[in-house]
């Protein structure tokens, strides 16, 4: 398993590739394909973290390019082909998807793994606050090193704001979930560089005081 990181746009949204061998799942699609150089990659998957326009700005592209699902929350799905609903008309951009989607309840879904040989294990963690539908994607490779995909609900040294569609009470809660996890889980933020789990929990002020 390999994470490759693209930061791209008016906000510097992260797009994440992960690839298994000659497989990959992208996460929260912003970046035209032929600029990531990794062409040679079978994308099975497509997931967003969340709705907001930064994130979801090429998941037309790839699904009609590799015909693979796009997953989102249901909570979050009305957002994709509504550039008022995914805040792209407030950066006076149109953003939609318009291809189908599949989407996940609040529950948490484990043991994802479209169809790609190596082992691993997906679990879709509900963290609303960024948005009604925000989720984290945690993986777990064989060596039990963790990694979650956070979006915009985490950030190194600080959390998503809740003002696009989201709610302080549920950002708590959400925050209050990922304190009672593993320390060593490295964390991919939707803006930014990445951090640990367990130096959030002692430096970054919402986790403190939340």
């Amino acid at each position: 398993m390999k994470i490759h990181t693209f930061p791209y746009g008016l906000v510097q949204a992260n797009m994440y590739v992960v690839a298994f061998g000659d497989s990959a799942i992208v996460i929260d699609p912003c970046v035209h394909w032929e600029k990531t150089a990794l062409t040679d990659l079978d994308v099975k998957a497509v997931l967003c973290t969340h709705g907001h326009f930064d994130h979801i700005s090429t998941a037309d592209e790839l699904i009609s390019k590799f015909s693979c699902p796009c997953y989102i929350a249901k909570e979050d799905q009305e957002m994709l082909p509504d550039p008022r609903l995914n805040f792209a008309i407030d950066f006076g951009i149109q953003v939609t998807v318009k291809q189908e989607t599949v989407t996940f309840t609040k529950e948490e879904y484990s043991n994802l793994d479209f169809g790609i040989a190596e082992p691993f294990s997906l679990t879709v963690i509900s963290t609303p606050g960024h948005t009604e539908g925000s989720v984290c994607f945690l993986f777990e490779t064989e060596d039990n090193k963790k990694y979650m995909f956070t979006g915009d609900m985490l950030f190194e040294r600080s959390v998503g704001r809740t003002d696009l569609g989201g709610s302080e009470s549920d950002m708590k809660a959400s925050i209050q979930k990922l304190k009672a996890m593993d320390d060593s889980i490295r964390c991919y933020p939707g803006h930014g560089g990445e951090t640990v789990l367990g130096l959030e929990k002692k430096q970054n002020p919402y986790f403190l005081y939340f």
